[in-house]
């Protein structure tokens, strides 16, 4: 860490701003709403230079479906490249290829449980390109054709994707999908559907899921890229989306129906579930442990500062794992803690760990062991305050790289926006914004983090080997064994190395002249050495040393 994170300016948070959503951003930014309801962002950016990022998300997926319905969003997708009112027999796929988007690379699509998303990635160096890409994306928005003839096309693709499906990862995606969202809604709603609907929907079933979903006010146009005018292509938006919806579906103004609402009552628990997952195609033992929480938006800085708390307690705890997977006889190769979205009302901690065949048991409990260990004892104030430095680092490359983001990225940052409420305000508000928070964070505030991480919590415990070499009661003996340890304070502090706070045992000595020079406080000689007064030293010498003649003149750099 350096000059440029401490001269950051902090943002003010006084008043209302703490909880109200982060201004959308950065001012460059162009944003708003059609008259029929359709969002869109548009954005400059220079990397990849003559390119933009383009995107049409729809808040819409498998988890509307009915019954004889699964699967139909996600051959709605597949339709989409098919044909539309304007185009015919892949020929979207066919003109887009011979601008340089080729098919998958630059020209995609995905279908979740909660939204559709299609993407195009195409060159800027003629304007008039760029207005028919947009002009495809409003195809998707309102003009798929959902013919028998072109559903006869598709079937096969999407069968094919069903059975590419069914390998060793698919059999284990679906089986996690199923233990953890068991008894929600989402539970019977995996995207890829039911083999019986692919291979039976009728055409009408399909077109009348587009009518009735794909509705304006549920969609958004995010345009990232290399152009010289954001209101230029604003205009395009507003072209072609903006009377889409008026010829082509009646009352496109409507609400519409409400997507379903999975309320946490249906997918939470106390009773930790668990899974022995034995497939002979696995190639690794594997242990993963969910918690399972509601789904955190990060609209304002207060719902952020938690993702803070969440971000500096995995630090500390994937430096003790991975110190442990250091030691002799490790008890798992490797290990570590993130925090994931398992669907749109849902997010989950996950611990995952890779071990030695016939040892996740072992694993287990070990993993248990340090969070209980972390409940009992805490993270040591040299713990956090390292995870701190390594944020603060993070914090000055973001400031730093502010305008060094590709065009996909920052696209998909918009999207996730209207998705699910993540804050975009440009890389340096929030630079600004993680330096002003990050001071609020005390060590109690992250060791609180680890009592949401147990047993009771909505857990799910699976292991994944090639055979099965341990039953689900086993697992249960060690998640209440590793409690029960807990509970009777049986379980010691971590066990810390002796390593010094720094490289240095005194600051080098420059001359208080220099520091005067520089308008810096001289630090005292007598004091022990710390990683700023180290830092502030550096920045002194290099700004003021003697001349390269000699004379010990300064000079100002």
């Amino acid at each position: 860490m350096g000059e440029v994170y401490r001269s950051l300016p902090e943002v003010d948070l006084s008043g209302d701003v703490f909880t109200a959503p982060v201004p959308l951003g950065p001012e460059s930014l162009l944003h708003g709403t059609l008259d029929n309801g359709i969002k869109y962002y548009v954005r400059q950016c220079k990397k990849p230079k003559a390119r933009a990022a383009l995107a049409l998300a729809v808040k819409v997926g498998s988890l509307v479906e009915e019954e004889h319905e699964r699967g139909v969003a996600h051959i709605l997708e597949h339709l989409a490249f098919n044909a539309t009112q304007n185009y015919t027999n892949h020929d979207i796929v066919t003109f887009l290829e011979s601008i340089g988007a080729s098919f998958g690379a630059c020209q995609n699509a995905y279908t979740s449980a909660d939204e559709t998303c299609y993407t195009l990635m195409v060159p800027t160096t003629d304007l008039g390109l760029l207005d028919r890409s947009i002009a495809v994306l409003s195809e998707f928005a309102a003009r798929i054709r959902c013919a028998p003839q072109d559903l006869a096309k598709e079937r096969g693709a999407v069968l094919e994707e069903l059975r590419m499906s069914r390998d060793s990862a698919g059999r284990l995606a679906t089986a996690h999908w199923e233990l953890l969202l068991q008894g929600s809604r989402y539970e019977d709603r995996l995207p890829i559907g039911l083999e019986s609907v692919i291979r039976n929907v009728p055409a009408e079933t399909i077109a009348a899921f587009y009518r009735k979903w794909y509705l304006p006010h549920r969609m958004a146009v995010v345009i990232v890229g290399d152009f010289p005018d954001t209101a230029a292509v604003a205009d395009m938006i507003k072209q072609h989306l903006g009377p889409a919806f008026g010829t082509v579906a009646g009352d496109a103004a409507a609400p519409g129906p409400e997507v379903p609402l999975v309320l946490p009552e249906s997918w939470q628990h106390k009773e930790p579930r668990f899974c022995v997952f034995a497939d002979r195609e696995a190639q690794d033992s594997a242990l993963y442990m969910s918690w399972k929480v509601p789904s955190r938006p990060t609209a304002t800085p207060a719902q952020y500062l938690e993702v803070m708390k969440d971000t500096i307690f995995m630090s500390c705890l994937n430096t003790r794992l991975y110190r442990l997977s250091r030691a002799r006889n490790p008890p798992f190769f490797t290990a570590g803690i993130s925090d994931e979205s398992a669907c749109g009302a849902v997010d989950m901690y996950v611990l995952g760990a890779a071990c030695e065949e016939r040892k996740t048991l072992r694993a287990l409990d070990a993993m248990l062991t340090e969070l209980a260990r972390v409940r009992l004892h805490g993270f040591s104030e040299r713990e956090v305050t390292n995870a701190v430095k390594g944020m603060q680092a993070d914090i000055e490359s973001t400031y730093l790289e502010a305008d060094q983001g590709y065009c996909t990225d920052i696209r998909d940052e918009y999207v996730r926006h209207f998705l699910g409420q993540e804050f975009v305000s440009g890389q340096q508000y929030e630079a600004r914004l993680n330096k002003t928070l990050l001071p609020i964070i005390k060590r109690e505030d992250v060791n609180a983090v680890a009592a949401r991480l147990t047993h009771e919590h909505s857990a799910v415990f699976k292991t994944v080997e090639h055979k099965k070499w341990h039953k689900e009661s086993a697992m249960r003996q060690t998640v209440l064994r590793v409690a029960a340890a807990e509970a009777a304070g049986q379980i010691g502090p971590w066990q810390e190395p002796d390593m010094p706070e720094s490289l240095m045992k005194q600051v080098p000595q420059v001359p208080d002249e220099w520091y005067t020079a520089c308008g810096q406080t001289p630090p005292d000689p007598n004091a022990a050495a710390t990683t700023a007064a180290a830092e502030a030293a550096a920045a002194v010498v290099d700004a003021l040393s003697p001349s390269p003649t000699g004379s010990g003149a300064l000079r100002m750099q």
